[in-house]
């Protein structure tokens, strides 16, 4: 892309394109291209002049203007990426009727004589009025009578010009405050899309094939296996399943789904396996979904939102009453009408969830998605923490250290059979085993007949008409009663402590067992301590892990409590015993035999390069590289706490302080709207701002 700086500073470059002005696409492209490069602490592009600019961090210039000089305003795969809805869009839209409510208005008031202006007024005043009137008819003592109210007694009065500068004033400022909370939505939605790259594409032959998404056209089936997130909506062609679609519908219960049905993107697939013939390969009506859930969803709403809220909802009575009264003691319906607009419910019904948005979305660009405002507010409260241990305190990506052959078999052929079986389920250990077969450049070819994951245990699959299981020792040993040699139990048992495991049976005989690296994450035993410094009085790790390997663990970690070799309802059953006791819990895990410990947590947390079907039925995600964000987690949701009780006592005491002064008679009901007004969208957009400090980072 061609460009030309005009300033350039040690963290933030202004650009200018040679364009007269940027369509809605170009300006798209370069703002969320900008935004998804890694450094950018913001873009601002300006589409009417063709210009943009870019805040960074510092030493990052040279790897911002390589990214420009990269970029393609017109580049067809960039344009298909944009999200549904574009928030640098919706603010463009709004900034234009900002202009032009502005422009009409100043034209009115110097180009209409008095009686067109008096008329257009009471033209303009006339829904208001009934609204009101049909609130009150209701018994629904609203805004919207208050605001009625002091419009009709400035036409009654026949002061005019009170009347128009209360009704624009008031239109402005629920113009601003929409323009607020959409903007709030569209950057929390975006944050909450699809970042699905890969799915497995069935072939004529009924193969299967790991391709790219952008790949799949229309009418082109697609296999989801057990665990695995739908990545695009579709017809089922084969197979049959439940499906999860609460991220979508609400609903706990799972869906059946058979031949003929009909499937979403982002819902999750936990019994079962289907074909899918596509239906929708941009995956951008899922956009829309997820908008509407935003906004009708009861998680968006925090007990401390909904709390004010009843408080404030019970204030505007008394408004209407004082006022009456004010009229009646004085006389004058002049303080009357100041006294009418004076709304407490504005500051908590807008500024409050602007607030709870505003750090879903700084979350989000923090790595951290928040499916709810209430699951923020239980973070603050939060006294207990149960971790699981693998791919959650230790390191996201275990390696392969060793692959022990047995009963004659050879080493490559046994590694390249289990990256075949495991690529299906992905999770930290099947990942390792997939990356050492790509390492030592071992093809695995669907040889096998489809893998059936039994959760907690292992796979089971057929291989040439011999039964292949894969998994922990209790399942491949015990429960499947593979036979192990004596001589290959001595192999087995000389291999290093700190291995996990990984056992592997062909026609019920040992083949091989691979040894994995699991080793704590770094920063782990910080991030216990700092979460304990934070108030977390009650860490616990759980795992299905040897005792030997999880006594390591957790004394590396600094964790006293743990529990090994558990099974997934063991840990759901522990969590809510622990919620029984009146303590507020977070689960923090990434596998599919996590989940129903997740769904058990007062929180569930997530590891973003987990099980799909985990990061489904939690209520927060981390990025799998940084632990820490657990840390930056917590400092949001305390201080989304604070904010939202400043909001409320903020917006009472200056909206109290504008009532006495109507009542006094100090200011005039225009004054009075254009002091409430500002005050809500004061509160709007300084709730807007980012908690975290400037570089993004809580100091641990």
């Amino acid at each position: 892309m061609k460009y030309c700086i005009k300033h350039q500073t040690d963290g933030q470059i202004h650009i200018i394109l040679p364009y007269r002005r940027l369509t809605d696409t170009e300006a798209d492209v370069l703002y969320y291209g900008l935004l998804e490069t890694q450094d950018v602490i913001s873009a601002h592009v300006f589409q009417r002049t063709a210009a943009a600019v870019i805040r960074h961090k510092k030493g990052a210039a040279k790897k911002i203007l390589q990214r420009l000089n990269d970029l393609d305003l017109h580049s067809q795969e960039a344009i298909d990426a944009l999200p549904g809805v574009s928030a640098r869009a919706t603010n463009e839209e709004f900034k234009d009727k900002a202009a032009t409510k502005i422009l009409i208005r100043l034209a009115k008031r110097t180009l209409l004589p008095f009686p067109l202006r008096a008329v257009w007024t009471i033209c303009n005043g006339a829904p208001y009025i009934r609204e009101g009137l049909k609130d009150l008819f209701q018994r629904n003592f609203s805004a919207e009578i208050v605001h009625a109210s002091a419009i009709l007694a400035s036409l009654l009065t026949r002061d005019f010009n009170t009347a128009s500068s209360i009704i624009f004033l008031t239109d402005m400022g629920e113009m601003l405050e929409e323009w607020t909370y959409k903007k709030s939505v569209d950057d929390l939605a975006q944050s909450l899309q699809l970042n699905v790259t890969q799915v497995w594409k069935q072939g004529e032959d009924g193969s299967l094939i790991k391709c790219s998404i952008q790949e799949i056209n229309d009418g082109d089936c697609i296999h989801v296996g057990m665990g695995s997130m739908i990545p695009l909506d579709g017809v089922v062609v084969s197979g049959e399943a439940m499906v999860n679609q609460a991220a979508l519908t609400g609903e706990s219960v799972l869906a059946a789904k058979r031949p003929e049905s009909t499937v979403f993107a982002g819902t999750v697939l936990e019994e079962g396996e289907l074909v899918i013939s596509v239906q929708a390969v941009s995956g951008k009506t899922r956009y829309d979904r997820i908008v509407q859930l935003i906004e009708e969803s009861e998680s968006m709403v925090s007990v401390t939102q909904s709390r004010a809220e009843k408080v404030v909802s019970r204030l505007i009575p008394y408004t209407f009453g004082t006022s009456i009264l004010t009229g009646l003691l004085t006389g004058n319906l002049t303080k009357a009408a100041s006294v009418l607009m004076v709304d407490f419910s504005c500051a908590i019904e807008v500024a409050m969830p602007i607030a709870v948005l505003s750090t879903m979305r700084e979350a989000g660009r923090n790595q951290i998605t928040v499916k709810g405002g209430k699951y923020l507010e239980m973070v603050s409260e939060a006294d207990t923490i149960v971790f699981d241990k693998t791919g959650t305190l230790t390191n996201a990506t275990p390696v392969v250290e060793e692959v022990l052959a047995l009963d004659g078999r050879d080493e490559n052929e046994m590694l390249a059979l289990a990256a075949c079986l495991e690529e299906h389920f992905p999770h930290s250990l099947a990942n390792a085993v997939v990356k050492a077969a790509k390492d030592r450049s071992l093809s695995h070819e669907e040889l096998h007949t489809a893998p059936n994951y039994i959760v907690a245990h292992g796979i089971i699959s057929t291989l040439n008409g011999e039964k292949v299981v894969i998994g922990s020792s209790h399942f491949v040993l015990e429960d499947e009663g593979a036979y192990i040699s004596e001589e290959d139990r001595e192999k087995v048992l000389a291999m290093p402590t700190q291995y996990s495991r990984l056992y592997m049976a062909i026609g019920n005989r040992m083949a091989a067992v691979i040894g994995i690296s699991d080793p704590i994450r770094p920063e782990s035993t910080q991030i216990i301590q700092s979460l304990r410094d934070a108030g977390i009085k009650h860490v616990v790790m759980m795992t299905g892990d040897s005792d030997r390997t999880a006594r390591a663990i957790a004394e590396q970690a600094g964790i006293t409590e743990y529990y090994s070799e558990v099974l997934p309802e063991d840990k759901a059953r522990y969590v809510q015993a622990e919620r029984d006791k009146g303590r507020k819990v977070i689960m923090i895990g990434d596998g599919i035999n996590d989940s129903p410990a997740l769904s058990a947590a007062d929180v569930g947390i997530a590891i973003k390069e987990g099980a799909d079907i985990a990061r489904e039925i939690a209520d927060i995600t981390l990025s799998g590289k940084e632990l820490e964000k657990l840390v930056v987690l917590r400092y949001l949701s305390k201080e989304l706490i604070d904010r939202m009780n400043r909001t409320a006592w903020s917006g009472i005491v200056f909206n109290g302080a504008i009532l006495l002064g109507g009542i006094a008679g100090l200011v005039s009901p225009g004054t009075a709207a254009l002091l409430h007004n500002m005050s809500t969208i004061g509160l709007c957009l300084n709730n807007m701002q980012n908690i975290l400090p400037e570089e993004d980072e809580v100091i641990l």
